[in-house]
C-alpha cells in the first residue's frame, strides 16, 4: 500500500489537532511521516503512533518551508489537513490511492452556499515541477493552495464529492466571503484570448511589502497579459530587486529611473507598449485571476472612439496584522463630459486606455502641481476627454482591487485635493 506524507497546518488549538490525528488512525500503516506546521504550543506529540516533526516559521514563510520540505520527501503522496480538519469516519484507506495518469484529488470547501475547491492529496513528485508560490505573491494567505491549483492540469486532478474531510463551521463574515469568491476565480477555465492586445505599466516608490502580490496577479491569470511593463521611480527600499526578478517571464520589461514622481515614471515605459490597449496597475493593489479574459472580451465591442474603458473596483483595508479586511466594491458610473467627470467619486477605474490615444496626447501631463508627482490620472483623463469625439465607456465590471494602507501616496496627500484643482486639465 502506498506510503503518505501528513502535513497538520496552522491547527489554532490542541483540542484541534488531536481530533485531526486520532481521524487518521485508519490509514496509520500508510503514514511514514507527519509534519506539524505551526502548531498550538506544548503540544506533546509522544503520545501518537507517528514519526513527528514541528515545523514552526511565520506566515509569510510557510510556503518556503513546505516546498523545502516536499522536495526531499520519499513518500508517494502529500496529505494536507488544515486548521480544524479532520477525517470523516469510517473513510476507507483505499480511497488514499491515485491512478497514474492522475496527481491530486480535491475536495469543496464551503462557505455558505459557495465552493472552493482544495487539493487534499497529492502525488509529491508534482511538487518537484510545481512549487507552491510565495506568500508574498498572494492577497491572502488562505490562497496558497487555490493558487497553487491554478497551475495544474485539470486532467490530472480528480475532482471528488465524497465527504473525505469534515470541516468545522466555516467564519461566514463579509470578509471572508469575498477571498473566497476570489479564490473561486483561480479554478474558472483558462481561456487565451489573442485579439484585442493588452498590456499593462505599473510604477513603484517603495512599495517593497505589497509589490510582489500585484506582479503575480498579473500572472495568475487565465488569459495571460501580452505585455507587462513596470518602473521603479527612486525607491529606497528593494522594490527595484524585486521587479527584476520578473524580468525572465515572456514580454516582461523592467525600467528604473530616479524619484521623478509617477507621470514621468509611467510616460517612461509608454513607447515600450506595442498592444492595443493598456491597463494601469498601482504597485499597492491587484487584480481578479479572471481580469485580463474579462477586459479583452469588453474591449472587443469598444467603440473605436472610447478612450478609456472602466468599470468598479473592490476596496480592502490593510490590517497591522497583515490581514486584509474587505469595505466594499465601489460602483462606477457613466461620465459625458469634463465636468461630470471631475464630481466622480475618485478614483475611476479600472482604467483600461488606448494606446494609440494615449500616445496622441504624449501620456501623462506633468502639470506644474507639485512637479507632475500627483493626480496624474486625474489630469490624464481630463485631456483625454477634452478630445474631438472622445468618449469614456463605463462597464459594470468588478477584476481590480484597491488596498487602503496607511503608507498610500494617495491617503496621505488626499488635503492637496484643492490645491491642485486649478492645474487639472493637464495644461
Amino acid at each position: 500500500m502506498s506510503d503518505i506524507t501528513l502535513f497538520c497546518l496552522n491547527y489554532v488549538s490542541r483540542a484541534l489537532l488531536q481530533q485531526a490525528l486520532s481521524s487518521i488512525s485508519s490509514l496509520k500503516p500508510q503514514i511514514t511521516m507527519v509534519y506539524l506546521v505551526n502548531p498550538p504550543t506544548a503540544f506533546d506529540h509522544q503520545k501518537y503512533p507517528y514519526n513527528m516533526q514541528t515545523i514552526a516559521v511565520p506566515d509569510r514563510e510557510i510556503a518556503n518551508a513546505l516546498n523545502s520540505v516536499l522536495q526531499s520527501c520519499d513518500s508517494t503522496y502529500a496529505l494536507f489537513l488544515h486548521n480544524g480538519d479532520t477525517l470523516s469516519p469510517n473513510v476507507q484507506p483505499n480511497r488514499f490511492t491515485l491512478s497514474r495518469d492522475k496527481a491530486v484529488i480535491t475536495f469543496k470547501q464551503a462557505i455558505g452556499g459557495q465552493f472552493l475547491e482544495q487539493p487534499f492529496l497529492v502525488r509529491t513528485a508534482l511538487f518537484q515541477e510545481k512549487q507552491l508560490p510565495d506568500i508574498a505573491h498572494l492577497p491572502f494567505r488562505e490562497a496558497l493552495f487555490p493558487a497553487w491549483l491554478h497551475n495544474v492540469e485539470t486532467r490530472q486532478i480528480v475532482h471528488t464529492e465524497d465527504r473525505l474531510i469534515k470541516r468545522p463551521r466555516a467564519n461566514t463574515s463579509r470578509s471572508e466571503r469575498e477571498k473566497y469568491e476570489y479564490m473561486m476565480k483561480y479554478r474558472s477555465a483558462k481561456a487565451e484570448i489573442a485579439s484585442p492586445s493588452l498590456a499593462i505599466i505599473m510604477s513603484a516608490f517603495n512599495m517593497t511589502d505589497y509589490l510582489e502580490t500585484a506582479i503575480a496577479s498579473c500572472f495568475l491569470q487565465h488569459t495571460q497579459p501580452d505585455q507587462l511593463l513596470m518602473i521603479d521611480d527612486g525607491s529606497e527600499d528593494d522594490s527595484y530587486e524585486k521587479m527584476l526578478k520578473w524580468e525572465k517571464r515572456e514580454r516582461v520589461k523592467v525600467l528604473k529611473q530616479k524619484n521623478y514622481g509617477k507621470a514621468r515614471a509611467l510616460n517612461a515605459l509608454l513607447p515600450h507598449v506595442t498592444a492595443d490597449f493598456v491597463m494601469e496597475l498601482d504597485a499597492d493593489d491587484w487584480l481578479d485571476p479572471d481580469a485580463m479574459s474579462i477586459i479583452k472580451k469588453k474591449l472587443q465591442r469598444l467603440p473605436k472612439n472610447a478612450a478609456v474603458l472602466y468599470g468598479n473596483f473592490r476596496r480592502w483595508k490593510q490590517q497591522p496584522t497583515g490581514a486584509l479586511l474587505y469595505k466594499t466594491i465601489a460602483k462606477g458610473k457613466p461620465v459625458r463630459s469634463a465636468s461630470e467627470f471631475m464630481s466622480y467619486p475618485f478614483p475611476l477605474g479600472p482604467r483600461i486606455y488606448r494606446t494609440a490615444m494615449l500616445k496622441q496626447i504624449n501620456g501623462f501631463p506633468v502639470t506644474p502641481f507639485e512637479n507632475g508627482r500627483l493626480y496624474e490620472d486625474v489630469s490624464v483623463l481630463v485631456k483625454l476627454m477634452k478630445q474631438p469625439d472622445s468618449i469614456f465607456c463605463y462597464e459594470d465590471f468588478t477584476v481590480y482591487n484597491i488596498r487602503e494602507h496607511p503608507t498610500s501616496i494617495t491617503r496621505l496627500n488626499r488635503h492637496k485635493w484643492n490645491a491642485f484643482l486649478p492645474y487639472a486639465d493637464g495644461d
